[in-house]
């Protein structure tokens, strides 16, 4: 174990990107082996779940929108049931919507706890490679999972109220001296509103993710509070760790879901997507979706394990693999 009292300690970023791609890079059929179980049974449900309710929910909501845009709601007599149909339709769709995030989650949890253990304990530890693993340990990694989107949701709801307040008054002054260019400074100065909420995203995480390897291990005292003070005085190094970690994947996502965007010709009319359009479009990324899902779990997962070697002080047992 080596960590680190030292206040003059520094983490070494570059080390730790360095360990976590080269550790899951060198090992991409445990990756896929690791994945496939949790990931492919989300898969299957979640399809059986959008093919059933969901795509029917989604396109609902796409024609209530556009009939929602057409209602004159100064007009008394306007017929105002399709609000009412539309609040229905939210409800089913964001109800089928938490219902895949938690599976969702719940086989996130079974494949990163997973990888958290073959990164600290060894490729051949209990309960790491091919299978689903569902104990307290997971139930207990997923809700601390949850648990920190539910603070860092609560915080950025905070933070988008205080923003827009600051932004609206700076909007009235600046449409007070710029005049013409108004609409374009507008733009400018929401740009680093919306750094600072991804900057507060990071800083709340980097300060509790640590307790997740640490669920994943069994070792239930490294909690948010000991994550949070083992953190202090490295938050700036753990954001950047962790932003390498997570940005190129992200980055590559979002080229695929274009490339595969523009492979499906999906009409650029909401009101003109079928249930059809939204089901190619599923079953045409799932590969992709699979492949990166899996690689960005086991990447992130490893870099958090390899933080909390070294800040978390864990018990003599613990020994990075790479």
């Amino acid at each position: 174990m080596t960590q680190t009292n030292d206040t003059d300690f520094e983490l070494p970023v570059v080390q730790i990107w360095r360990e976590a791609y080269g550790f899951v890079f060198s090992v991409p059929s445990r990756v896929i082996i690791a994945a496939i179980v949790p990931f492919g049974l989300y898969f299957l449900l979640s399809t059986a779940v959008q093919i059933t309710y969901f795509n029917e929910a989604t396109v609902e909501i796409y024609r209530l929108s556009d009939a929602l845009q057409a209602i004159d709601f100064a007009d008394p007599e306007a017929d105002m049931s399709v609000v009412s149909e539309f609040i229905g339709a939210a409800l089913g769709f964001f109800g089928w919507l938490a219902i895949l995030l938690i599976f969702g989650g719940l086989a996130g949890a079974s494949m990163a706890a997973a990888w958290h253990r073959t990164t600290l304990i060894g490729l051949d530890a209990d309960r790491t490679g091919f299978g689903l693993f569902l104990s307290a340990v997971e139930f207990r990694y997923f809700l601390r999972a949850f648990l920190m989107v539910v603070i860092t949701v609560a915080a950025l709801l905070g933070y988008a109220i205080v923003a827009s307040v600051g932004y609206a008054v700076l909007l009235l002054i600046v449409a007070l001296i710029a005049g013409p260019a108004a609409d374009v400074l507008a733009l400018l100065l929401l740009a680093p509103l919306i750094g600072g909420g991804v900057l507060l995203w990071l800083y709340i995480w980097s300060k509790l993710i640590m307790s997740l390897p640490a669920a994943a291990l069994g070792i239930n005292g490294f909690g948010f509070g000991e994550a949070w003070s083992a953190t202090r005085g490295h938050v700036g190094r753990l954001m950047m760790t962790y932003a390498g970690l997570m940005l190129p994947l992200f980055l590559l996502g979002l080229g695929v879901s274009w490339a595969l965007e523009l492979m499906q010709n999906v009409p650029t009319e909401i009101t003109e997507i079928t249930t059809n359009d939204l089901t190619q479009s599923m079953l045409l990324a799932a590969v992709p979706n699979f492949l990166l899902t899996a690689f960005s779990t086991a990447l992130v997962a490893s870099g958090m394990s390899y933080t909390y070697y070294r800040l978390g002080q864990p018990p003599e047992w613990v020994e990075k693999v790479f």
